[in-house]
């Protein structure tokens, strides 16, 4: 989690996330010796599925107190760190985001407005505000799971029958 109280540019922020993302590739022995990334020794996070390893998020919380226009330096933000966060289309109407940063954004105010558990969190590649656990997961990947395994399980009936 960053707060900004918009003093800093957006090019001071890349770089932190840009020294986030290499503490992120860096690998340790864990205690049961095998390899991992260092922050899974510290943080837990569920198992990804096939193709989509998980990557702990990064919220960023505006505030609007010094003479930045936070709108402004998200939107330079998410085009310095594009590489880090953008995931890869499939024609199914999902992305994977495999080892890429979920960055999301919002406001101090918002917040203060509609609590954390309103839709006041934007990921970055989203063009609307979500609920946080919508903004950090994949909701459209999990219906294109959700309908692959029902036909599966069509096709598994219809076989039996």
């Amino acid at each position: 989690m960053e707060i900004d109280n918009c003093y800093e540019f957006a090019q001071v922020l890349a770089a932190k996330i840009d020294k986030y993302m290499r503490f992120g590739q860096r690998k340790v022995k864990d205690v049961d010796g095998k390899e991992r990334p260092m922050w899974r020794t510290r943080w837990w996070v569920p198992d990804g599925r096939h193709g989509d390893q998980p990557h702990p998020p990064l919220l960023l919380v505006f505030n609007r107190v010094g003479p930045r226009n936070p709108d402004t330096v998200i939107a330079q933000l998410a085009e310095l760190t594009q590489w880090h966060w953008q995931g890869t289309a499939y024609d199914d109407g999902f992305h994977m985001y495999d080892g890429k940063l979920p960055i999301v954004v919002t406001g101090m105010k918002q917040l203060q407005e509609h609590g954390p558990a309103g839709a006041v969190f934007r990921r970055f590649g989203r063009p609307h505000n979500q609920t946080l656990l919508e903004a950090i997961g994949n909701p459209r990947r999990e219906a294109y799971d959700a309908r692959q395994q029902a036909e599966y399980a069509a096709c598994e009936r219809e076989y039996k029958e």
